[in-house]
Order: structure tokens, then sequence, then C-alpha cells
């Protein structure tokens, strides 16, 4: 068998030099891996991808990060070895390439997108000899490079590429997601609303999880503080599911939907509904003074209270908002949950999340242009994961029939992102121009950099965009942007 020399052209030397550029940009790994995908549908407009990694405990496949697949259907992307083109690529260690013909579609992924006709390239993601997992990617045939070889021969650089990487990071990193590894061992599935707590990379978060592991147990009440939306039940009901109490009530009080004449006779009916498990007090300091003594009482019973609060414990204290009886009590287990600003390496990975699980919900095809998310990290919004919810879900419906949503849908539906940058500058967008100007500079700067990283084709700038090539064209004409010709 002749072994042939690789000898990459300009665009697949690009297409390696934006996977090494996000290999170094990173540091966490679905972040890594998220933006190789993006890339990949920058270059070559795949319509779904994946990375699967090896499964220590069975051998197995298992999708790591997927581009364009329903959960559903990953839950089914797993693969032994010699199973379907994806399993003989882990098992021959070679990179593969198969028409829809060939393909099991386990996933059920071509019964979805059935209106296309998709062709399949596989490669190996090797360390020396070992192929630790493999890259997957759906593409139109219509779309297909005419050099099938050389697109087989470019997958097999990149492969070698990620399984180097891959190594190195083993070396040099604990475990990428700490509550993952909680949430499998205690099978917890479905039990837990807003699961995407529970992915954010940065070590804030991490090091809030490693805590809550270790006061699991502690026969103490709990106090989580921190600001609006930031998803303090959720974090309870992750103690609660933890703990050795999980199999017991977990029940939420919260004040603010009684009179306030009714609030100490419904606090003590949830506790007692609550009996042995968890109850969690949200805004306890606007408890009743009176009904602040018989909860501070309810603290010293066998059920674990979890009690919440946005506003800092030790300034309610000293304002005589809560007695210090309950203070004391509180104070003594006391954990402060970060905003969004104090951990903004989280928020692209949560819009990212939201914006799917909604999509997905709707049944909606678009796609959230990557700008877009960088909005949010630059100027979070005040209440939080709940603010990114909203304004992911007005995007949505709004936008929601559209190839791509970009910047200016943003501006559209969440102006307040955007004077709160202005606001943080001191200056008007671009010093003394009018804010429709920039918006102008920001979308021809845009179309430049799509262009960019499509090879001038303007079909794939277009689809990146979420523009038809009838508006892209107008956008042309109007910034006056030149098509260069393809070397």
């Amino acid at each position: 068998m002749l072994r042939k020399r690789v000898r990459l052209k300009t665009e697949e030397l690009r297409l390696v030099n934006e996977i090494l550029k996000a290999l170094t940009r990173y540091e966490n790994l679905n972040r890594t891996f998220d933006k190789i995908l993006q890339i990949f549908y920058s270059f070559w407009s795949i319509d779904a991808g994946f990375i699967a990694l090896k499964d220590a405990e069975n051998g197995k496949l298992k999708v790591h990060t997927a581009f364009g697949f329903l959960p559903s259907e990953l839950e089914r992307a797993i693969y032994s070895k010699g199973e379907g083109i994806t399993g003989l690529t882990y098992q021959l260690g070679i990179p593969l390439y198969a028409t829809e013909d060939e393909l099991i579609n386990k996933t059920g992924l071509l019964e979805r997108l059935k209106t296309k006709r998709l062709v399949f390239f596989t490669t190996p993601i090797k360390v020396g000899d070992k192929v630790i997992g493999v890259l997957g990617l759906f593409v139109d045939e219509n779309e297909v490079p005419k050099e099938v070889e050389k697109v087989l021969e470019t997958l097999s650089v990149i492969g070698s590429i990620l399984g180097t990487f891959m190594e190195l990071k083993a070396k040099n990193e604990l475990p990428i997601n700490l509550t993952e590894e909680f949430l499998k061992k205690l099978s917890l599935g479905g039990q837990l609303e807003g699961e995407y707590l529970f992915a954010f990379p940065s070590e804030a978060f991490q090091n809030l999880l490693k805590l809550i592991d270790r006061v699991k147990n502690l026969p103490l009440p709990l106090l989580l503080f921190g600001e609006t939306g930031i998803g303090k039940t959720v974090l309870a009901k992750f103690v609660h599911l933890l703990s050795d109490r999980r199999k017991k009530p977990f029940i939420v009080f919260d004040p603010r939907n009684f009179p306030k004449g009714e609030v100490g006779k419904k606090l003590l009916s949830s506790w007692e509904t609550a009996k042995g498990g968890t109850l969690v007090v949200k805004s306890f300091h606007l408890l009743p003074i009176e009904v602040q003594r018989k909860f501070t009482e309810l603290l010293k019973g066998e059920t674990r209270i979890i009690a919440t609060t946005s506003l800092d414990p030790l300034t309610l204290y000293r304002e005589g908002k809560i007695i210090p009886e309950l203070y004391k009590t509180l104070a003594v287990l006391q954990i402060k949950v970060p905003s969004l600003r104090e951990r903004r390496e989280d928020i692209i990975p949560l819009v990212n999340f939201v914006f799917n699980k909604y999509r997905n919900e709707w049944n909606l095809n678009t796609k959230l242009f990557p700008e877009v998310a960088k909005v949010f990290e630059e100027n979070p919004p005040e209440d939080n994961i709940t603010g990114i919810e909203r304004i992911v879900q007005r995007l949505l419906i709004v936008f929601g029939n559209k190839g791509a949503i970009t910047l200016k849908d943003l501006e559209l539906v969440a102006p307040e992102l955007f004077r709160k940058k202005e606001q943080s500058t001191g200056l008007t967008p671009s010093g003394d121009k009018k804010f429709t100007e920039q918006l102008e500079e920001e979308e021809k700067r845009r179309i430049i950099e799509a262009l960019h990283q499509a090879n001038y084709v303007k079909s794939r700038a277009a689809k990146l965009l979420g523009y038809t090539l009838r508006q892209l064209d107008y956008r042309l004409k109007k910034y006056g942007i030149e098509i260069r010709k393809q070397k």
C-alpha cells in the first residue's frame, strides 16, 4: 500500500491554522471542541458534526461535543469498535468517507434531515498509533469539496493534532467537569432542572461545587446568598440530590407568595411536608420578625433547611432586618454564589446551552452567530442566568425563522445590553458617531470576517451570516466590499 505525503493547499492550511488557534485560545475542553466544530461549519458548511472520545470504563466511543444534533439523537450516539462508519474508523484508525446509503443512521439524524443528501467524513483522533476518539462531519453532498482524498488527508492531520492536544491536556489538568462525575454517579438524570449550571468551566464555580460536595451531609442549616437570577434554588436542589436525603421530600417556600399574616402558618406547613428531607426558604430576610423567631427554632429540627437571599446577610443583620439569633445560626455555614460578572468565562457556554435548549424544544433550525454570545460575556444582564434565558427566548421568538441570529438582531430585542456597554465606557458608540453608524460598521466587519472564513465563497459566507445571497449581494454593494478571487 502506497503512502502519500500530505501536501495541504492554502485553504486546508488556513483550516488547520484556525484549529490550532482554537486549541491555544481556550482552557476548557468543551469550549475548545465547540469552537473547532464552528470552524468546520465556517469552512465546509457542515450540517452536523461531533467529537467522540473513548470511555475509559467500557472502551466505547461516546460523543463529547456536538453541533447540529438534538439531545435525543446524542443519547444514541455510542459506538463499539466496528459499529458503523464511526466504529470502523475507531477500529481501523484511518479516515473514512461514506454516502447516506452506507450509514447505519444510529442517531436518527438522517431521518430528521431527509430533505438533504448528506455525506459523512470521519477521522481518528490518535496519540501515536492509539485511537482515543473520532471526529465526524456531515456535509451536504452539494457542498463537498471536489478532492475528497484531500479532505481525508486534511482530517487525518487534524485528528493527529487533536490527539496530541488531548495527551498534553491530560498530563496537566484535573477532570474538566467535576459535577459531571457527581451526576453520573448518582444517576440524577432529569431530576435536576437547570443542568446547565453544572457545565460551567470557571475555577470560581468549580470551587463552589467542591465546597457544596463537602457540606452536603452536614447536620447544619445552609445559607446561600448571591445576586438575583444566579440559580440559588437550583444549587439548593443539587445539594439535596447529592446528600443522603435525596430520596426524601424537597420543598421550596417563598414568603413573597403569601399575605404577611399567613406566612408563619404556611412556613410551618411546608416544614412539616419536608420532614426528614430539605426545605428551601427563598428570600428568608422577608420573613416577618415574629416569624423569624419560629424559623430559628425550625433550624434545629431533623429537616435540612437551606435559606437563600439576594442580599448580603451581614448587612441585613446590621440593619436589623433579621434577628440576631437567626443570623448567628445561619452564619455558621454560608456560601456566596458568584455572579456571572465574577466568572465571565462561564457566560458563552451558558448562552449556547440555553439557545440550543429552547431551539430544540421549539423545533427551530436557526443558529447563533458567535459574536452574539460575546455581547453577553462583555455585558452580563443584571439578573444573571434568568436574564440570559429571557433574552434568548425573545431572540428565538422574533428571529427563530432565520438561518442565523446576528448581532443586529440582538440589538433590536435587547438594546439594554448595548446601552450598558456605552455607559461602562462613558462614551457614545464610536465616539461621536450615531449608534446606527456603529451598527453598520459592525455589520461590515462581520461580513468581511465571514467572507474570509468562507474563503470568499459567497454562498458559504451568506449561510454563516444568516443572509440570502441576494441580501449579501446588497450589503456587498452598500459597503463597497470587493470579493477576492480564490487562489
